[in-house]
């Protein structure tokens, strides 16, 4: 049966210890169910967990030195680092400076994580971890690092991001309810990948809809061809992809921006459904939910991924929710 085989595969490529089942649940103002994955972690969200129960054992296995790099203001940065720290596992950090010395949000978080000789200041952080690039710090260093690209989006990876829809699945089972749509936000794209890949293996009837916050939509498909040759090879036999979609938030499009729109339903999402979105992700997706249902009147039951909020939000304290 493949879903077993499908648990079996993630299970001997994940630590056990953490908690990666979130509860779903209906919205009470839409016509939505939500999945918490926001509510699998305080500092790391069940997304980006999702991807790190897998990443820890290939690490602990390698036995190097952990390079991270991004941003001082970087979700990944911050949620990964906790899980090294916890592991006990050794890392160098390479982050870009920030424009500011002001220390809020992730910012604020990191800098209690970290001291200030554990990063190596860069001008620009590269898109794409070039073997010449990464060669050359280490030559420099003298010292052989295990790589983490930004967001995390890689081949050890994937047997974590392919518990997103076996927990789907087991929520299901639990509402007894099949859904119809999901929606899934993408930055690396890591979980909407994930999300699809385990989907397209159980052949479930189904479309995911992938909200695409940073990158291009080929971008995209590039990736999701990768690992879906990747994990065709993995389980030893092929399988054809779903129906899904890419599309781009209904506003502030641009990665890292946000509006008064986004503010707006941050404080209305929190006033009727006691939940916290952030400016960055899980609200513009929501607002996307919303505004592709108005206008395409979407059949059956619509379910989107709740990647995280209440964290982001410490760096916005001065933000106009109104």
């Amino acid at each position: 049966m493949r879903i077993k085989k499908l648990q079996t595969f993630c299970r001997k490529a994940i630590l056990p210890s953490y908690q990666i089942h979130s509860r779903v649940h209906k919205m009470r103002e839409d016509p939505f169910y939500v999945k918490r994955e926001d509510e699998l972690g305080f500092g790391v969200s069940g997304s980006k967990l999702r991807k790190y129960v897998s990443i820890l054992p290939a690490l602990k296995k390698a036995g190097k030195k952990v390079a991270l790099i991004g941003s001082f203001h970087s979700n990944h940065v911050l949620s990964i680092l906790q899980l090294l720290k916890q592991e006990g596992l050794p890392y160098q950090l390479f982050l870009q400076r920030p424009v500011s010395s002001e220390k809020e949000g992730n910012a604020f978080f990191l800098s209690l994580l970290i001291q200030e000789n554990e990063v190596i200041w860069l001008d620009k952080v590269p898109d794409r971890l070039e073997e010449e690039w990464t060669k050359a710090y280490e030559e420099k260093l003298a010292e052989e690092f295990f790589w983490i690209p930004i967001g995390g989006c890689m081949k050890e990876a994937l047997p974590g991001s392919l518990t997103l829809p076996l927990d789907i699945l087991q929520n299901e089972e639990e509402l007894n309810v099949s859904f119809d749509h999901i929606f899934v936000d993408a930055g690396t794209g890591m979980s909407a990948i994930g999300l699809i890949l385990g989907m397209s293996y159980l052949q479930r009837s189904l479309q995911v809809h992938v909200v695409l916050m940073a990158g291009k939509e080929y971008e995209f498909q590039e990736s999701l061809s990768f690992f879906h040759e990747e994990l065709q090879t993995l389980l030893g036999e092929s399988f054809p992809l779903i129906n899904y979609r890419c599309t781009f938030p209904i506003t502030a499009k641009s990665f890292g921006s946000h509006n008064a729109a986004i503010f707006q339903i941050i404080k209305k999402t929190a006033e009727k459904e006691g939940f916290f979105l952030d400016p960055l992700y899980t609200a513009k997706l929501l607002l996307t939910v919303k505004e592709v249902q108005l206008q395409e009147d979407l059949k059956g039951d619509i379910l989107w991924i709740h990647s995280g909020g209440a964290l982001s939000l410490s760096g916005f304290q001065n933000a106009k929710f109104v």
